[in-house]
Formats: C-alpha cells, sequence, structure tokens
C-alpha cells in the first residue's frame, strides 16, 4: 500500500520524521531520504513539534561529546490502529527512541504517547525516559 502526503490533509496529523534530519547533515542524499514516506508517521502536533524534537536534540548534543552515537526509533501500532486518509494510513499509539553507545557505556531510551491532546508547554524531557529493557523485549 503506498501513502502519500495528501492522506495526512486534515487529518489533524503531522507528517512527523522518525529519523530526523538534523542527524544526517553530513550528507546531502542521506538529509533527501530523510523526506521520504518511509520515514514519516503521523505524529500529534504537540508531540512532534514541542516533546519529539526535545529527545532529536539530546541525540545531536550526546553524539557530538562521545564523538558518534547508534540510534533506534520505533512505532506502537494497537491491533487495530486509527486510520486516516485516503491510502488509510495507520496511527502509531506512541514512539521510541533509543539513543546509545556500547564503547562509552551509555544508552537512554524514550518513550511518546501519540496524544492529540498532549500539552507540550511543561514537558520535560525526562518525563519520557524510560528503562531501555522494556524496548528490548
Amino acid at each position: 500500500m503506498e501513502c502519500h502526503t495528501r492522506d495526512y490533509t486534515h487529518s489533524g496529523y503531522d507528517r512527523g520524521h522518525l529519523a530526523n534530519d538534523a542527524s544526517f547533515d553530513y550528507d546531502e542524499k542521506a538529509v533527501r531520504k530523510t523526506y521520504t514516506m518511509a520515514n514519516i508517521i503521523p505524529q500529534a502536533p504537540n508531540v512532534n513539534r514541542k516533546t519529539w524534537i526535545k529527545a532529536e536534540k539530546l541525540e545531536r548534543t550526546i553524539a557530538v561529546q562521545l564523538g558518534s552515537v547508534s540510534v533506534l526509533n520505533g512505532v506502537v501500532y494497537s491491533l487495530n490502529p486509527l486510520r486516516i486518509g485516503k491510502n488509510q494510513i495507520a496511527v502509531p499509539d506512541a514512539f521510541w527512541k533509543m539513543i546509545y553507545n556500547d564503547e562509552k557505556d551509555y544508552k537512554k531510551c524514550f518513550y511518546y504517547e501519540n496524544d492529540l491532546n498532549a500539552v507540550a508547554k511543561s514537558d520535560k524531557l525526562k518525563s519520557h525516559l524510560v528503562d531501555c529493557d522494556i524496548l528490548e523485549e
């Protein structure tokens, strides 16, 4: 099944990037690939624009501090997810990010509910911090 940007029109969801373009600014071709629909999921606007971006910024900060990091991004769907658009794109219930560098013994994981009613103003990055073991199961 294909998906198109028009599937998001008037859906209430942003076209959110799992892997953000700024993390690939070392290579123009890699940056362009972050804009393919394979890297896009329906994200609640406040989550996409205000809360998830904090984990993305931390990812880049830690990469500079440690020299490099590996990042895994994941998506959590219910058995019967909400669907949007003509192509019935599934809306995830949540998504997560694991930032790690095994050589430096660094690992942090973050979990975000995909909530259209998320309040961004009082949101703190640490409130999304989770034990990485629950993501590795």
